[in-house]
């Protein structure tokens, strides 16, 4: 796949462009996350000639120095808006300023302006979007693109911005831009209405064409039938979904079976909170709990398809998947992930009495509504897809009402477990931990330093690389800069995320996917 490396310090620019090349067999990659340096320089001018000249060279520079190969390609993107009424003489207004005059107005502060000068509050908001491709030519190619329409009368005070697509934002000047004769502003739009005056679109798709005609890039294919389109990834294998309500016992079973089976415990709202951190970031005000939901109406599958993705990647022969709420996810895979044993769907049943004394009892992050009552979290889970998914055919209902050795013999009857399955010899592990990767070691600190329960601590890369240095086996010591750089240019599943505010730091501790892979390498490896 064409890599097309985008120079941008902003997430949400980040996120649009990936959304417009999505038909396209291309992959957007961030230049700090690739290579952990800082961005482009970007002179504050209002000449839009000499600003992307400018631009282009300090990217040029930092590609360079940055070690990317000299046939790399990149693009960089400037937004600018004309203001009808406050641009003179041709002078664009607030025009390449726009980043720095949103944060300096208001809108009453632009409202007044437009009062005092006609009230038209005609705008045209315009993308510059810059292609180097060195194997083509070493001159850039510029694609550009544009959308008018008017400035809103009232603002909105309770606008929120839009969960899945955050572009469609509170923030930026779309939250006052009424495109074409609108009445209400983009980021109030359903995306697909908002896609049809997307002023980044027609750059972004003259720059895929472009690309397309070269023979670089072409469209992506429909996705082929679940029978042919995935290699069986282990002849013999077992994947466990199990799901059920809240504090029914999925985590406790999961642990159990990797504990002593060897099981992979993948939890999926690990991965619904990667996709909210790869849209949103750490320091969003979008909450989580929105974004979930919203994302699991609108994209029903796309959680599974991460978790898919990573079954590929680590092909682990046995997998335990917990967290789905979707009838539509669980489908996903059973339909799409082929090994030599179907998917067994799981369905663990307990009272609520049980379940609300084993809540009281834990000090887990919720995902979901604030200030909901047991019941009524329920109900929304049921709704979602739980009652479906108790429903299915073939299902395995296990209950979950009696004592933790009662619950575990009778998942171990029901589904037929006999040990051992697949377990290294644990009676040759380990001492030194040279061989393992950087990610590998913070994991097996990280678990090490893991609280009672589910009250784990988070800690800064410093804290993390004096445990690696001071308990583990290595030849040489770690360094904080490379911790910092793997856990700050991207997000893991592994690895959940704190920011600091106090400090202005990001702090860090295993997910329930993370303590999973870190029991595993145990299974090698003395700590």
């Amino acid at each position: 796949m064409f890599e097309l490396i985008f120079f941008t310090s902003n997430r949400t620019k980040m996120q649009h462009a990936r959304y417009l090349c999505r038909e396209y067999d291309i992959k957007i990659t961030n230049f700090r996350e690739k290579t952990y340096h800082a961005n482009y320089d970007e002179p504050r001018i209002d000449d839009r000639i000499k600003l992307l000249k400018e631009s282009l060279k300090s990217a040029k520079n930092k590609a360079r120095s940055a070690g990317l190969p000299s046939s790399q390609a990149f693009i960089i993107e400037d937004t600018s808006v004309i203001i009808d009424a406050l641009s003179k003489d041709g002078v664009e207004y607030p025009g390449l300023d726009i980043k720095y005059w949103m944060r300096e107005n208001s809108f009453e502060d632009i409202d007044i302006e437009l009062t005092f000068s006609g009230n038209n509050r005609g705008v045209t908001v315009r993308s510059d979007l810059v292609l180097y491709m060195p194997t083509i030519r070493e001159e850039e190619f510029i694609f550009t693109s544009h959308t008018s329409g008017t400035i809103v009368k009232l603002e909105d005070r309770n606008l929120q911005t839009n969960a899945i697509y955050p572009w469609l934002d509170n923030k930026t000047f779309n939250k006052w831009f009424c495109p074409g004769k609108e009445k209400i502003v983009i980021s109030q739009m359903p995306i697909e209405v908002a896609d049809k005056y997307d002023f980044r679109k027609n750059a972004f798709l003259d720059m895929l064409t472009f690309l397309e005609k070269k023979h670089i890039i072409s469209k992506t294919k429909s996705p082929m039938s679940p029978a042919t389109n995935k290699e069986i990834i282990n002849d013999i294998s077992a994947c466990h979904i199990v799901t059920g309500l809240s504090c029914a016992g999925k985590t406790t079973i999961a642990e159990y079976l990797t504990s002593k089976y060897s099981f992979f415990h993948i939890e999926a709202s690990d991965f619904m909170h990667l996709i909210y951190l790869e849209t949103h970031g750490e320091k969003s005000d979008v909450q989580i709990g929105r974004f979930a939901e919203n994302l699991l109406s609108e994209k029903p599958t796309l959680v599974a398809e991460k978790v898919l993705d990573f079954l590929e990647k680590y092909n682990w022969p046995y997998v335990v998947i917990t967290g789905f709420r979707k009838y539509e996810e669980v489908v996903f895979i059973q339909n799409n992930y082929i090994a030599g044993r179907d998917a067994e769907i799981i369905f663990i049943s307990s009272s609520s009495t049980n379940r609300k004394e084993r809540k009281l009892q834990r000090n887990r992050s919720e995902v979901g509504p604030q200030r909901e009552s047991f019941e009524e979290r329920d109900m929304r889970e049921l709704d979602m897809g739980l009652t479906k998914i108790s429903l299915t055919p073939q299902i395995n209902i296990i209950e979950n009402d009696n004592g933790i050795d009662d619950y575990y013999h009778f998942y171990e009857r029901v589904m037929k477990l006999s040990t051992p399955m697949y377990a290294p010899n644990e009676t040759s592990k380990l001492n030194s931990h040279d061989s393992l990767r950087l990610k590998d070691l913070i994991a097996l600190v990280l678990y090490k330093k893991r609280g009672p329960g589910e009250r784990n601590s988070y800690y800064t890369t410093g804290e993390i690389c004096t445990f690696i240095n001071n308990e583990l086996t290595l030849s040489k010591p770690k360094f904080r800069e490379n911790i910092g750089r793997l856990l700050n240019n991207k997000f893991d599943v592994f690895f959940e995320v704190y920011p600091d505010k106090k400090l202005k730091i990001k702090k860090f501790r295993l997910s329930n996917t993370g303590t999973s892979h870190a029991k595993l390498l145990l299974k090698r490896y003395t700590i």
